[in-house]
């Protein structure tokens, strides 16, 4: 299990992972899924999904900090070497540590995710580009990435939990998704001012159809990449348990 947690951290995969992150960036960006995210609920639904559960993860798997860092031009970094002499990076080391406390992490995607669902907001970013844009989609990202950089290993950040701790952030991550898709799929009105007001949406489902429709997205779709990394760190976990039990002088394993 080592070999194959270190072959999936080669820079040959983080390049891999960092295209495909690119790449969906760019799908989910996209005019036409940004123009159907207006009309319909479940586009917008998918487009957030596409940037928590898929961009997210592949960015921070990709650990692009240092090679970013290495590409950046001498006039660029020479500022920020500047800042190191004025302590303002171990500033910034200390905010970052703060916000990659797991239990920090794991609330700020709850409330991250919920916050940007309460009508109020979600109906505000739907009738304003730059919030939608800025905001909203920046807090998901932010937050996504925050959050599985506690689940998969980015170098130079160092992991803070061990695999049943990850485990644990996963199941969680999984329940916040699962409850939010049941409100979502059990209301029995339209919770969105921009969708509320079709009878018959695009397609031709209505506005409460639509949101249902969504909601179906959310709990599956969306739990499935959850779903991916946690059956791979429950196999990581059970590989390690094997190996200490087979680094056990004979004795200590018949008391075992």
């Amino acid at each position: 299990s080592t070999t194959g947690a270190y072959q999936w951290n080669t820079w040959f995969w983080r390049g891999i992972f960092f295209s495909a992150a690119l790449s969906v960036f760019l799908v989910a960006s996209s005019a036409p899924i940004d123009i159907l995210a207006s009309r319909l609920f479940w586009v917008h639904m998918v487009q957030h999904l596409l940037l928590m559960v898929v961009v997210a993860p592949l960015l921070v798997a990709s650990a692009p900090v240092i090679p970013l860092w290495l590409g950046l031009p001498g006039r660029i970094r020479r500022p920020f070497k500047v800042c190191v002499r004025l302590k303002v990076r171990r500033a910034l080391y200390q905010v970052m540590g703060c916000l990659r406390q797991p239990a920090i992490a794991c609330v700020l995607l709850i409330v991250g995710t919920w916050a940007w669902h309460w009508p109020t907001l979600y109906d505000l970013a739907l009738t304003n580009a730059a919030i939608h844009d800025w905001c909203e989609h920046t807090t998901f990202l932010v937050v996504s990435m925050l959050f599985w950089s506690q689940v998969l290993s980015s170098p130079p950040l160092h992991q803070r939990l061990s695999y049943l701790g990850r485990i644990g952030c996963i199941l969680i991550a999984m329940a916040q998704n699962v409850i939010l898709a049941a409100v979502l799929g059990f209301s029995q009105v339209p919770l969105y001012a921009p969708y509320a007001h079709l009878v018959a949406g695009p397609g031709g489902l209505s506005a409460l159809q639509d949101q249902q429709l969504g909601a179906g997205i959310m709990w599956t779709f969306g739990d499935l990449p959850f779903g991916i990394a946690l059956a791979g760190l429950i196999h990581l976990w059970l590989g390690s348990v094997s190996s200490e039990q087979e680094a056990l002088p004979v004795g200590e394993k018949r008391g075992a």
